[in-house]
């Protein structure tokens, strides 16, 4: 019986760096390329459509088949299909990139199975900026930064004294899919008091502060 098999069913890949996914098949001896199918497809949640991420018929590549937005980035390692491994590399991991990848392989007998990407992007840099505002002895500051999933963001002072409640916190979405996250808070100041704004990625469990 022809079985496609998964070393790996979940990947987890940063935003903008390389992941490599890749099911097995049987060889049974020397690979003869020309009797092998191999079909990368994507299927995003909410998504009527899947998408053709690669597609391989009667061992050549069928580039206008494949979507727009992996053309150029995603890749069949041919060197590895002598082995029985279908292996797809995509560079430059976008935010649309994450979902449920098929696999099907046609080979003396056809089988598929499925693997799910999930694609995270930290909120590494918080770019902070401090302004004074007119006429009032208030101060602004602004905590920024961009990520995925949606952050939380909280202020404290040096005293860990929560002060989230007096920020007002707001998001837009980037071309890439990403959360740029903007959180103003207006204080008087004390003297010589440091304040604090953490960005907490709750999915990923994750925490940056400035």
């Amino acid at each position: 019986l022809f079985t496609v098999e998964v070393p790996q069913q979940l990947y987890i890949a940063e935003y903008g760096s390389n992941v490599t996914m890749e099911c097995r098949f049987p060889v049974n001896g020397s690979l003869n390329l020309g009797l092998l199918s191999v079909v990368w497809e994507q299927k995003r949640q909410g998504q009527p459509e899947s998408r053709d991420v690669y597609t391989l018929r009667s061992g050549k590549a069928l580039p206008p088949s494949q979507h727009h937005d992996y053309m150029g980035r995603a890749a069949l390692l041919h060197n590895e299909l002598k082995s029985g491994r279908a292996v797809l590399q995509i560079t430059g991991v976008k935010i649309t990139d994450a979902g449920s990848y098929l696999c099907l392989i046609d080979y003396q007998g056809a089988d598929y199975k499925y693997i799910t990407l999930e694609v995270k992007a930290s909120y590494k840099i918080i770019n902070t900026q401090i302004m004074r505002k007119r006429d009032e002895d208030k101060f602004v500051f602004i905590c920024q930064s961009e990520g995925f999933p949606l952050a939380e963001v909280f202020w404290q002072n040096e005293k860990n004294f929560n002060l989230t409640g007096s920020a007002n916190t707001t998001y837009t979405l980037t071309a890439d899919g990403l959360y740029n996250v903007t959180s103003i808070l207006t204080f008087k100041p004390k003297m010589s008091e440091n304040y604090s704004c953490m960005f907490w990625n709750k999915e990923l469990n994750e925490e940056t502060s400035a």
